[in-house]
């Protein structure tokens, strides 16, 4: 038995091409009603599964309603219960930055952010069981995420057992931008209002669109707002109006005005006087202008009352005059008194000494000793006016121009004055290199010849040791002069730089009580301080700071 042909095989070849030709046409035209349905312009869903595309019609579906989703501002999508999308309209597509045909078909969780997806599951549970919302946040394309508001409902299509979930998705990018612009007005406005100087805000022209309460406040001419800076707040400068434009000129060649003293009449009369800075607001962010030229929208003119300040400036100054020529005046009587008793209280010296020994025997004991009483007496005037004119003369600017000064030379001068002194009390001195001062040679000769005659004076019972050191430093160095003496109790060692202040009589320990006063004046003219470290018993330590360079 002879093999039958395939029926085919059976077929001329033409017909054979008619065939295939039959089946492109066909495969042509489901691939564009499936791409149709994918883009929405059918009544029909298209799911994706592992058999291929199916295709379930929307019965219920109305051109009209299909038209209102495609043309809603939000997104809309439509669900299997999975998530998988079934259809999506052209918003959502865009929201996400996807091309429409490669949206549908796609689970939703594509688009989801990570920390979103398991509130979107419980959504989809509650969808199921009805009406759910909620916001959580999507992800596009470009992986930029995007805050949304979903509306879900689950869809009940008629003669189909096929179960379904519409979602809305609203974009709140936008209302939270505005919310934002919102706060940041609000806290603006209430930085503004609530500011403690008076801050306007004028635009181009000159008039005031915004200001603060206590601008409000600085000028009751008017209520500000839209009143002309120049009306509102007419400023003299030099005795010159300033006005807005003043401030817009200098604004638009890109000056910006900062601590301008001004003054300006206010409504009771007063004269006030004010601070005024003013700077320009361009267009953009940041000051940065739109563009490549600078729009200018205005200018912040801020306004600081200083009439209180000014005020007492004033009486500051005249103080300050009137305490100067009170100085003036104290150190020339002073210095006359000093001077001119000197030679009445030498004279009363010189003459008890004369009657202490012409008279000597007549007197007799009492007598003697009431005559040696009044020539000590004498000399510790003499002595005590001899100290008043130095500490006076320590106040007196010095004629001659400063200059460093070699201080290791000074205290060597200082040192010879004190040579037998030194000798009969048995003293030592040890003086390491001390730095260069910028101080007049007088004034650091008084320093050191005070210092050294206390360290000399107040002893104890062992032999005098005084240590001379200095350490240089920048703008000021330090001195100090450091003994073995009988030492100062700590609430006493701020008292004993006071004018006449002793702290012992005059039996053991003479002196005026100025020496000390006189150091801590000389030292306060060159911008030091002086001050002492001690223990009683255990010796005193003084230390003075004093420039190492002319200032």
């Amino acid at each position: 038995m002879t093999d039958t042909p395939p029926i085919s095989s059976l077929s001329p070849a033409p017909e054979r091409e008619l065939d295939v030709e039959e089946l492109r046409a066909r495969l042509a035209q489901a691939e564009e009603t499936i791409r149709a349905i994918r883009c929405g312009e059918i009544d029909a869903l298209v799911v994706t599964g592992t058999r291929g595309p199916q295709v379930y019609t929307l019965q219920s579906a109305d051109h009209p309603y299909r038209v209102l989703v495609e043309q809603m501002h939000e997104g809309t999508v439509t669900l299997d219960p999975s998530g998988l999308i079934l259809y999506s309209n052209r918003q959502f597509a865009a929201m996400v930055q996807s091309p429409l045909e490669t949206v549908t078909g796609t689970s939703f969780g594509r688009f989801l952010g990570p920390v979103s997806a398991d509130e979107f599951a419980e959504l989809i549970a509650a969808a199921n069981r009805g009406h759910a919302s909620g916001e959580l946040v999507l992800r596009d394309a470009t992986g930029a995420t995007i805050p949304v508001h979903l509306s879900l409902t689950p869809l009940n299509l008629p003669a189909s057992d096929f179960p379904a979930i519409c979602v809305v998705v609203s974009d709140l990018r936008e209302r939270q931008r505005n919310e934002a612009l919102a706060k940041e007005e609000l806290l603006s406005r209430s930085i503004l209002e609530q500011a403690g100087e008076a801050i306007v805000v004028i635009d181009p022209q000159g008039v005031i669109v915004r200001r603060s309460n206590s601008a409000k406040t600085l000028s009751s001419r008017m209520a500000l707002l839209l009143a002309h800076f120049d009306r509102a707040f007419p400023l003299e400068i030099g005795g010159a109006a300033w006005r807005a434009n003043d401030v817009l000129e200098a604004a638009r060649s890109g000056r910006t005005i900062r601590g301008l003293e001004a003054s300006m009449a206010a409504a009771d009369g007063r004269r006030l006087s004010l601070l005024v800075s003013a700077s320009p607001l361009w267009a953009g962010l940041m000051g940065e202008a739109r563009g490549d030229s600078k729009e200018l929208l205005g200018c912040v003119i801020t306004l600081i009352d200083i009439t209180e300040r000014k005020d007492a400036e004033m009486v500051l100054a005249r103080q300050a005059e009137e305490l100067a020529r009170s100085n003036t005046d104290l150190r020339q009587f002073a210095y006359s008194v000093s001077h001119d008793l000197r030679e009445p209280v030498r004279q009363l010296a010189v003459f008890s000494e004369l009657l202490q020994k012409k008279f000597q025997q007549e007197l007799g004991g009492e007598g003697a000793y009431l005559i040696q009483h009044a020539v000590n007496s004498a000399h510790r005037v003499e002595k005590l006016l001899q100290d008043l004119l130095a500490y006076v003369q320590a106040a007196d600017p010095p004629r001659q121009p400063l200059r460093t000064i070699d201080t290791n030379a000074v205290v060597h001068k200082a040192l010879a004055v004190f040579e037998t002194r030194i000798r009969e009390s048995g003293a030592r001195v040890e003086c390491e290199t001390l730095p260069a001062l910028a101080v007049h040679e007088g004034h650091l000769a008084q320093l050191i010849q005070n210092l050294l005659s206390n360290a000399l004076k107040y002893r104890g019972e062992a032999a005098p040791f005084i240590r001379i050191r200095g350490e240089n430093g920048a703008p000021m160095s330090t001195l100090s002069v450091e003994d073995n003496g009988i030492g100062i109790r700590k609430e006493y060692q701020q008292q004993i730089f006071g004018l006449f202040r002793r702290l012992h009589g005059g039996e053991k320990y003479s002196g005026s009580g100025v020496g000390l006063a006189i150091c801590q004046k000389i030292v306060q003219r060159y911008g030091g301080r002086i001050w002492v470290e001690s223990e009683p018993g255990r010796g005193a330590k003084f230390l003075l700071t004093l420039p190492s360079r002319p200032r």
